[in-house]
């Protein structure tokens, strides 16, 4: 691969890890919190959960995209960790920990209605707080990898010295 094509991949990552952590934030700390203020709570919820889910199906996407960009360019094998760890707490969070809170909202009805000590309205919390310490996890693990200075590994190549040209040079 020539340099060209591998400053290519490597902006290519770097955008597709900027899109994830954008679309990491800016659901879960702007959309969220505003439809919460601004809605009843069962209608925020509804909405949000819908962004929550078309947002982390893009990152799953990107990912796959920033997975696709490493393999390209040749990271090290921390970077594939914390990709990794990405897309498996996001994949978890997305079609584990949201389908549960769907399930116990279809079974409850309105959350907000339940007595504080019901025990729906625990599982919720327990599943809604394991959900949204997975999605911080996340965030941070996508904010160490946009700021990391990951640049390609160069290619060990065996070049002997060539005193020809370095005379040429002289």
């Amino acid at each position: 691969m020539n340099a060209s094509t591998s400053k290519i991949h490597f902006a290519g990552l770097k955008l597709s890890l900027a899109l994830v952590l954008a679309l990491l934030v800016v659901p879960a700390y702007v959309v969220a919190p505003i439809l919460f203020t601004e809605l009843e709570s069962v209608q925020a919820g509804l909405i949000a959960g819908k962004v929550f889910h078309l947002s982390n199906m893009a990152v799953l996407i990107l990912g796959l995209a920033a997975a696709v960009f490493c393999y390209r360019i040749q990271v090290k094998k921390s970077t594939w960790y914390l990709l990794s760890a990405v897309l498996i707490l996001v994949a978890l969070n997305t079609f584990g920990v949201a389908h549960m809170m769907a399930m116990i909202k279809t079974e409850a009805g309105d959350i907000s209605a339940l007595a504080d000590d019901d025990a729906m309205r625990l599982m919720f919390k327990f599943w809604h707080g394991l959900g949204s310490i997975m999605h911080l996890i996340t965030t941070v693990l996508v904010a160490i990898l946009v700021m990391q200075g990951q640049c390609p590994r160069p290619k060990q190549t065996d070049t002997k010295p060539n005193p020809q040209l370095d005379e040429a040079k002289a």
